[in-house]
Order: C-alpha cells, then sequence, then structure tokens
C-alpha cells in the first residue's frame, strides 16, 4: 500500500487498524468517480472492507460505472459518530478516505463471495437466507471491488 498524502491536522489522525474499523462500521461511504474529462460525481454507496478491498453493490448500468470504465481511480469517503457540539462550536466526527482503482466484478463467485459480505454486515440476522434472496438477483446486480492504494483516517471526538 502507498503512503497517503500528509495529513495537515496530525493531531487527529488515526492508525491504519483504527482507520479500517472506521470503514468497516460506516453505514455508507460516498464514492468519488471522475469521468474522462475530470468531471467529478459522488454517490452514496453500501460497502463492505475486506482486506485492503472495499466492495459495493449497484445497478449494471449508471454514471458510476460509465466513468469507472473511464477512468478507474476513486475514493471513498466515510464519516461515522459525527454531531454538532455546540458548546465547542464544531463538528465531531471519525472519518476515513481510502483510495484506489475501482475493478467491476464480472467473476461470478467472486461476485457472490462480495455479496454475501454485504448482505452479512446490512442484514446479519437474515443470514441463513442471504443465498436464497442473493443467487436469482446477481444477474440483474453489480458488484464494484476497490482495491485499495492509500488510507488515512482522522478523529475529532471529544
Amino acid at each position: 500500500m502507498k503512503e497517503a498524502r500528509p495529513m495537515r491536522r496530525k493531531d487527529r489522525l488515526v492508525s491504519e487498524e483504527r482507520t479500517r474499523e472506521i470503514i468497516k462500521n460506516a453505514e455508507y461511504g460516498t464514492l468519488m468517480t471522475a469521468d474522462g474529462e475530470g468531471q467529478p460525481y459522488g454517490i452514496a454507496v453500501s460497502h463492505v472492507l475486506e482486506g485492503d478491498k472495499i466492495y459495493f453493490h449497484c445497478a449494471l448500468e449508471g454514471r458510476k460505472l460509465e466513468n469507472i470504465r473511464i477512468n478507474p481511480k476513486v475514493c471513498m469517503s466515510c464519516v461515522s459518530n459525527a454531531y454538532v457540539d455546540q458548546e465547542a462550536y464544531t463538528h465531531r466526527y471519525e472519518s476515513a478516505v481510502a483510495e484506489g482503482k475501482a475493478v467491476i466484478v464480472v467473476d461470478r463467485e467472486e461476485k457472490l463471495h462480495a455479496l454475501r459480505l454485504i448482505c452479512g454486515k446490512f442484514a446479519p440476522g437474515s443470514i441463513k437466507d442471504t443465498d436464497a434472496y442473493i443467487l436469482p438477483k446477481m444477474d440483474k446486480t453489480g458488484v464494484v471491488r476497490m482495491d485499495i492504494e492509500t488510507l488515512s483516517g482522522k478523529v475529532n471526538q471529544r
């Protein structure tokens, strides 16, 4: 993994391990892509972290996938435990940024694995029914894998 760009607020910098926890526990991430002309596009995605990969599901077409096909360099931002601390005139938060390359998953086994992981994160109580839910929808569902190249995290909590 490449080293992330140095953070300005070093007092808020957290370890790679803590950064991974933030990504893992975030309800969603905001994926940023850019088209061939550099026009940025950001969209919320339901993601799951596994090792140095982030998976998310999506439709089989759309602006996000068009951009990834043209320019696979992407960035994902995750924020959790955010609230306004009125007494201190600030926001409290935990945030993480992952940069890397996006790959549209075409291998059926990897796609099934990713969808099982996503279901396990967002519907852990339904794990026994996961394949019955996933398998009929696999050909209508897209999966993207983000291969992480850099990670950085920061926290502003009391």
